[in-house]
């Protein structure tokens, strides 16, 4: 799934992303770089995430289903979905899982 930034209004000088009954428990942050030389290769786990676009664009595929991605975008990867990310160009993401 993945939310939309631009779709989520700012309150206060906040996005507040809408993640009720998707909260997961974190065993690791990770701050990732995607290159077409350094990809994000598919794969799949028992473990929800949650990825956060910091900027670039991508295509993320989560069980063969891809989507345009961009800075502020938020995309939850549910246990065992084969998923994915690639670019042309580069793209910096944080991975919670």
């Amino acid at each position: 799934m993945v939310i939309k930034g631009s779709e989520v209004p700012e309150q206060n000088g906040r996005k507040p992303y809408p993640l009720a009954g998707h909260q997961i428990t974190v065993q690791h942050f990770v701050l990732w770089v995607t290159t077409p030389e350094n990809p994000f290769r598919p794969h799949k786990h028992e473990r929800p995430e949650f990825w956060y676009i910091i900027d670039g664009q991508a295509l993320v595929s989560l069980d063969g289903h891809e989507q345009a991605v961009e800075a502020g975008d938020l995309i939850m990867v549910a246990p065992w979905v084969k998923h994915r990310l690639r670019t042309d160009s580069r793209v910096r993401w944080i991975c919670l899982g």
